[in-house]
């Protein structure tokens, strides 16, 4: 498995927990607002970056990007792991 696709994975897994969600209810092209993120979810996703990937996503990241999608979050986590 590539290391996105690693990422991709376990960010979906986190929501979908987070949200109830089926796995296939989420996909890459999936926009985080319409996922209907809270402020808790958020603080998730930046504790699963930093624990998975020893990298800090900035509050402040998601405030100026709140129309990414599922695959640019992912990007983003993957470039900035510096892989």
């Amino acid at each position: 498995m590539t290391k996105y696709k690693n990422i991709l994975t376990k960010v979906c897994e986190m929501i979908c927990d987070a949200k109830d969600l089926e796995p296939d209810e989420v996909t890459g092209d999936t926009p985080l607002m319409q996922l209907k993120l809270d402020s808790l979810d958020y603080v998730e996703l930046m504790v699963l970056a930093k624990r998975e990937y020893n990298i800090t996503l900035d509050a402040d990241w998601f405030i100026n990007n709140p129309n990414i999608t599922l695959r640019e979050l992912c990007q983003h986590i993957l470039k900035v792991s510096g892989n």
